[in-house]
């Protein structure tokens, strides 16, 4: 059977360009709060915050596919040490700088609009990521979603094994499961999200609400299993996925069916093969994929101190706001540039040196950048699941 682009190169640009148009929706979502968008559009962004969903969803698909095999004898402590250790070095240190810099920036000069609880009892949660497992609030407001995917990723080895071993049919089993837990969190008790003023079913946040770290977990399962039957949607599938999807993201409603259409997007993107794969594989979208770990931890910060510190003292920008909302996303992006080849990338390179050395045994792994944020691509990709397993033939043409 002949390779695909994908099983030859070692990354799915495609999925790397769907991260990177996923994190500019976030940054117009979190505008809303300060600049109004004309009608219809308001509608329309106001639904930003399902990008986090998809984000988990596509983490998870991207894990399967790059760590699965580390666990396919089971749990072993060095490849769960290796694992762990690869995920502190991708997400850890720009994490950690941005945490250290927005915390000494609260009490100078965003003030308490920004982060109400003390600084200095929230520092630690967020420093080792625990923030929103009911500790404390995010000092990097947005960061509660990286919280929760280090929970996701402290528990891989037991989605592994629901996920991706065993029978197809009882991975069916469990992934109808967690659909539906995903529907309880979001149509459930109110206490899920902690608050009565959501967005839509799906727009859980808060740091001290359960329903919080259900919404990663769920959906972050629900993408592994979606790794393990990709070859189930064709690629031709995926332009009827993304229409129906912008379609949806019309009517808050719809975040569960979202979340489905989403994760069929994101399986027809995984021969990165197709039209819709090559507009997200498109330079300007892939480099914006390529930033968007950094873009989401820096534009939170950009668009408050735009839209409220400045004119707190008399240094609001010329023009009219909309014109302010260009520049906080122009200075997001090419912060966020900055910071990924000055900081992001250095210091994870760095770690994942160290790693090598600590760890005598190198397992293989099947690398890809489609995972939230960017994962580096260390080796060539390859399927990670038997594809035997699929109830129907892995010889099915995709196109």
């Amino acid at each position: 059977m002949t390779a695909t682009p994908a099983a030859r190169s070692s990354e799915i640009r495609a999925l790397t360009g769907l991260r990177g148009v996923a994190a500019l929706f976030v940054v117009l979502y979190h505008a809303t709060g300060y600049f109004r968008f004309p009608d219809p559009w308001q509608h329309y962004v106001r639904h930003g915050y399902i990008s986090v969903d998809l984000f988990f969803v596509l983490s998870g698909f991207v894990m399967a596919m790059t760590y699965g095999k580390l666990f396919d004898a089971g749990f072993q402590w060095p490849n769960f040490r290796k694992f762990i250790l690869m995920r502190v070095a991708r997400v850890w240190p720009l994490f950690a700088l941005m945490t250290l810099i927005t915390a000494a920036l609260i009490p100078t000069v965003l003030g308490t609009r920004y982060y109400a609880e003390d600084v200095w009892h929230g520092l630690l949660p967020n420093l080792t990521m625990t923030q929103a497992w009911g500790l404390a609030n995010s000092i990097v407001r947005p960061s509660w979603s990286i919280s929760t995917e280090w929970a996701a990723y402290l528990v891989f080895p037991l989605l592994v094994i629901a996920a991706l071993k065993g029978s197809w049919q009882r991975a069916l089993l469990w992934t109808g499961l967690a659909a539906g837990l995903l529907a309880f969190v979001a149509y459930g008790p109110l206490w899920f999200g902690q608050t009565i003023r959501r967005s839509g079913p799906l727009d859980i946040a808060a740091s001290y609400a359960s329903g919080t770290l259900l919404r990663c977990l769920l959906s972050f399962f629900i993408g592994m299993v979606a790794y393990r039957f990709r070859a189930l949607v064709p690629t031709r599938a995926a332009v009827l996925f993304l229409v129906a999807s912008l379609l949806l993201i019309a009517w808050r409603p719809s975040d569960l069916i979202l979340v489905g259409l989403f994760t069929g997007l994101i399986m027809a993107l995984s021969d990165d093969e197709g039209p819709v794969a090559r507009m997200l594989s498109w330079r300007p979208i892939y480099l914006i994929g390529v930033w968007s770990y950094a873009i989401y931890l820096i534009h939170d910060v950009v668009l408050f101190g735009t839209f409220r510190t400045l004119p707190k003292f008399d240094l609001s920008l010329p023009g009219e706001r909309v014109h302010w909302l260009m520049a906080a996303i122009a200075i997001t992006v090419v912060l966020s540039a900055l910071a990924h080849y000055g900081f992001e990338k250095p210091s994870r390179d760095g770690l994942r040196r160290l790693i090598s050395r600590w760890t005598a045994r190198k397992p293989e792994l099947h690398a890809v950048a489609g995972d939230l944020p960017a994962e580096p691509s260390p080796t060539t990709a390859g399927p990670a699941a038997d594809l035997a397993e699929l109830p129907v033939s892995a010889a099915k043409s995709r196109r």
